[in-house]
This record gives structure tokens, C-alpha cells and sequence, in this order.
């Protein structure tokens, strides 16, 4: 049961235990009041019945008095005595009228003797008068004798006797009125009693109910509260019952999931915004090594361009300088110095073209001429043109693929570039058997160049695509390189959209591939 209909079941019980403890105690008091008023009542009836026993003899007293020596105040005293006996009549009747509405009628038999002690003393009275009413005088002993005769029978006898029977009727009715009243009021004083204790324990079995039905619950309440004060999220309330604290310990334990749910989010929000934090730092510390390596080779590459650019400029002055020395000379040596010139100027252009497209490739501006190609017909075109190269350097270049048409969408000739850039490399330094090869990849074509020569070591591979960086077997066999063919090369083949990779082992060769999708990411035209 709830705990509100239990406090007003409690409630009603204690209000009907007292309620029926005040109409107990109305009525008992009633009863003891209505005891102690009938024996009230009877007291005055007894204390009535004396005064008119009084009353009546003094009465007949004068009669008598009046017969032997003559009424001397000429009925005086009988008048007053007479109006005091019906005084004394009229008294009885009211009081025996309280007494019937009290008891109920019972008490008719007491009006039903007063009826005849009134009948036996006017027949008395009656006789007295016919005595008196006589002309002659009392004679005796005849009269004397019926004078005695209304003495000792109809009063002594007769009348005493209805006289005293009321007077012991109501003095027996004194004592059971008292007698009851008595008992009434110890009546009274045990309800009283029993229900003080009814009431008190009605009052601790409610108070002990109600304590254990309230207490064990607050003190749930009371833990599940320092609990998770204590940061224990994850406590909760048993709450078995149906009254209104489980309610509150059921409410308690929501509260406590939705407390704990949203400390989840909180700490989820925490460690995503951590994990946001550290990815934006290792991104901004990505982006700072990126720009301090962007300022890197931004300086490396203002150094290498001048280093690179020192030489060929050189040539050109150093033969205009012994062209215009001296007088005049032969038309063949103005030739030789402006062919020298020319070839250097246009190693310079080349280098400045090749650095120009890298760059505008890194800003996302390269620019291709695109066409349809057919790369197995441009593979084997670039092979028997490179043979004589290969043929210098001693060196066997085959070309190998089982594919009768490859069309792609691309720029043909920085295709052909990246081809020959890779097969220079490897005819100048790799080994002498060199191998171009086409086969169908998932996402177009795949080329590859592969050679015997010593390959690369894993640090070598980490900086190959690095402008102006030369490998140790490059520089050491070759002095005459830029270091930029292999990032030309990833330049115009992530251009076209297509991805480029080394794999070598040391002693092992270098195998270069790369693959084009058939149709270029970069539909621009030159």
C-alpha cells in the first residue's frame, strides 16, 4: 500500500478510535448524569412523602383537636395544612413525571399509590368531617370509638402503610440509583481506560508502521544521495515497493541514469574534443613541418636552381666571352661557340620547364594536352627509338605485354616523357637488362621499367621523388644529372591522375611503375 493511503488509514483509525471514545464517554456521562438525576429525583420524592406524611398527621391532629376541645380558629390551621398536602401532591406528580421520562413506566405503579394514599386521606378526611358536621356533641364512648377506629385502621393501618411502602420504594430506588450510578461511573472510568489504551497502541503500531515504512526508504534516499555525491554513477536504489518514497527512489535512480548518461557524453565530448584537439595539433604540427619543409626545399631549391643554372650560364658567357675576344675569327669558330651556347641554353630551358610544370603541379595548375593514346603502340615506338641509347650503354631493352590496345585519355608527349625518364635512368645507372613492360590494372593501364642494376637502399627510396636529390650509385655514375626526372615524372603522372611507385632491395635492381586510368583526372588543354 501507498504511504498517503496509509497515513490516512492511520489517521481515520485514531480519529474513530477517539470519536467513538467521546460517544462512549457522552453517553456514559449521560448515563451517570441520568443516574444521579433519578437518584436526585427519588431523594425528593422520599424527602415529599415525609412532608406529607407530616403534613397529613398534623391534619387529622387538628381534627381531631377540634372534635375533643372545639375549633377554636375556626378551620384555619386545616385550610393552610390542606393547601400543604396538595402542595405535597402536586411536588410528587412533577417529580414522578421526571422520573417516567427518565425510566419509561415504570414508575406509573408510583403514581398509581400516590393515587390511592390521596384516596385514603380524603376518605379519612371524609370521616372527620362527618364527625364534625354532626349538630349534637361528641358523645362518648360511641363517638369515641369511631374515632378510634379511623385512627387505628384507615390511618395507622391503611394509610401508614401506603405511606411507608412509598417511602421504602423510594428509598430503594435511592440506592439502585446510587448503586447504578456507582457502577455507571467505574463503567465509565474502564471504557475510558480501554480505549486510552486502545488508542495508545492503535497510535504506536501506526507510529511504528508508518516509522519503518518511511525510514528504510529516506535512508536509501540518503546513501543513494552520498553515493553519488561520492561519484559512484553507477549506484542505484532498490526500489521493491509501490508507495510514493520507492516512487521517489525509482525517480532517484532515473535521475542517476540520466546523470550518468550525460557524464558519457560529457567524457565522450571530452575525449572527442581531446582526440579533435590532438589531431588538429598533429595537423597544424603536419602543416608547420610541411611549411618548415616547403621553406626546406624552397631554399634548397633556390641553391640547387642556382647551382644548376651556374653551369650552363657559365657556357654561354664563358664562349661569348671567346667569341668576342680577340679580332675576328673564323666563321667555323663563331659556329662552335653559338652551337656550345645553344645546347647550354637549352639545358637551362629544359631545367626551368621541368621545375616550372612540378611547381604548378604542387599548386594544382599543371596543364595537359589531352588526347587519345594508345599506349601499345607508343611503348614499343619509344623502345625502338631509345635502342640506340640502350645499345651506347651496353645494355638489352625489351618491351613485354600481352595487350593488343591500350587507350587512355592523356598528353602524349610528358607520357613519353615520364617513359624515358624512367628508362634513362635505368639504362645510365642500373644494370644491362632492362625491361618495359605493359599489363591491365583494375584502375587502367600499368607500366613498369625494371632493371638488375644495384638498386637503391630504403633510405634512397624515402627521398627518390625529392627535386634534386641523386641516389649514390646516380651521383656517383653520373655527374652530370639535375635530380629532377623521377619528380617530373610523379608530377605528370599524379596530373593524369595515376600513382607512381619504386620498389628495389639493395644489389636486387629497381622496379619503377606506374598506372594511368583511361581517362585523365585533369581535363585541361595547354
Amino acid at each position: 500500500m501507498k504511504l498517503i493511503p496509509k497515513l490516512y488509514l492511520a489517521f481515520g483509525i485514531l480519529l474513530a478510535t477517539a470519536l467513538f471514545s467521546v460517544v462512549v464517554t457522552i453517553w456514559g456521562a449521560r448515563q451517570a448524569a441520568m443516574s444521579l438525576e433519578r437518584t436526585h429525583l427519588a431523594h425528593q420524592q422520599y424527602e415529599t412523602y415525609l412532608a406529607l406524611t407530616a403534613h397529613a398527621y398534623q391534619l387529622f391532629k387538628e381534627f381531631a383537636d377540634a372534635m375533643l376541645i372545639g375549633n377554636r380558629d375556626h378551620g384555619a390551621r386545616e385550610a393552610e395544612l390542606m393547601e400543604a398536602i396538595q402542595e405535597d401532591y402536586d411536588t410528587l406528580r412533577t417529580l414522578m413525571g421526571k422520573e417516567i421520562k427518565i425510566v419509561g413506566d415504570e414508575e406509573i405503579e408510583e403514581l398509581n399509590r400516590l393515587a390511592a394514599i390521596q384516596e385514603r386521606i380524603r376518605l379519612v378526611l371524609d370521616e372527620y368531617g362527618l364527625l364534625l358536621a354532626q349538630s349534637r356533641p361528641i358523645e362518648l364512648p360511641s363517638d369515641g370509638d369511631r374515632l378510634l377506629t379511623i385512627l387505628d385502621q384507615q390511618i395507622d393501618r391503611d394509610l401508614n402503610a401506603l405511606i411507608q411502602e412509598s417511602l421504602d420504594d423510594e428509598a430503594d430506588e435511592v440506592r439502585r440509583a446510587r448503586a447504578e450510578t456507582a457502577l455507571r461511573f467505574e463503567l465509565l472510568e474502564a471504557l475510558a481506560l480501554i480505549f486510552g489504551l486502545v488508542a495508545a497502541a492503535l497510535a504506536c503500531a501506526s507510529l511504528l508502521l508508518l516509522v519503518r515504512d518511511i525510514r528504510k526508504p529516506i535512508d536509501k534516499l540518503l546513501t543513494g544521495a552520498e553515493a553519488l555525491a561520492a561519484g559512484k554513477l553507477d549506484y542505484r536504489i532498490e526500489a521493491v515497493g509501490r508507495n510514493e518514497l520507492e516512487n521517489v527512489g525509482r525517480a532517484f535512480n532515473r535521475m542517476a541514469d540520466e546523470i550518468a548518461a550525460r557524464e558519457s557524453e560529457l567524457s565522450q565530448s571530452n575525449i572527442h574534443l581531446e582526440k579533435a584537439v590532438a589531431d588538429r595539433t598533429a595537423e597544424l604540427e603536419r602543416a608547420l613541418s610541411h611549411l618548415r619543409k616547403n621553406d626546406d626545399n624552397r631554399r634548397r631549391l633556390l641553391a640547387d636552381v642556382s647551382h644548376e643554372l651556374r653551369t650552363p650560364l657559365a657556357i654561354i658567357r664563358g664562349e661569348a666571352d671567346i667569341a668576342l675576344r680577340g679580332g675576328d675569327k673564323e666563321p667555323e669558330d663563331y659556329r662552335e661557340a653559338l652551337e656550345k651556347t645553344r645546347s647550354a641554353a637549352k639545358h637551362t630551358s629544359d631545367i626551368v620547364d621541368d621545375l616550372l610544370f612540378v611547381a604548378r603541379r604542387e599548386a594544382g595548375e599543371a596543364r595537359l594536352k589531352l588526347e587519345r593514346i594508345d599506349l601499345s603502340d607508343l611503348l614499343p615506338w619509344i623502345v625502338d627509338q631509345h635502342g640506340a641509347v640502350a645499345e651506347q650503354h651496353k645494355a638489352d631493352l625489351v618491351y613485354e605485354s600481352t595487350l593488343e590496345q591500350a587507350e587512355v585519355r592523356g598528353d602524349a608527349g610528358r607520357i613519353r616523357q615520364v617513359v624515358l625518364i624512367l628508362l634513362d635512368n635505368a639504362i645510365r645507372y642500373g644494370g644491362n637488362e632492362i625491361e618495359l613492360r605493359l599489363d591491365p590494372s583494375p584502375r587502367g593501364y600499368a607500366i613498369c621499367v625494371r632493371d638488375n642494376g644495384p638498386g637503391m637502399t630504403k633510405e634512397e627510396l624515402e627521398h627518390a621523388f625529392e627535386r634534386f636529390f641523386r641516389g649514390s650509385n646516380a651521383a656517383a655514375r653520373y655527374d652530370q644529372g639535375a635530380g629532377l626526372g623521377l619528380p617530373m615524372a610523379k608530377a605528370i603522372v599524379e596530373s593524369h591522375g595515376g600513382e607512381i611507385a619504386l620498389s628495389s632491395e639493395p644489389g636486387d635492381g629497381l622496379t619503377v611503375s606506374f598506372i594511368l586510368p583511361k581517362r585523365a583526372k585533369l581535363e585541361a588543354v595547354a
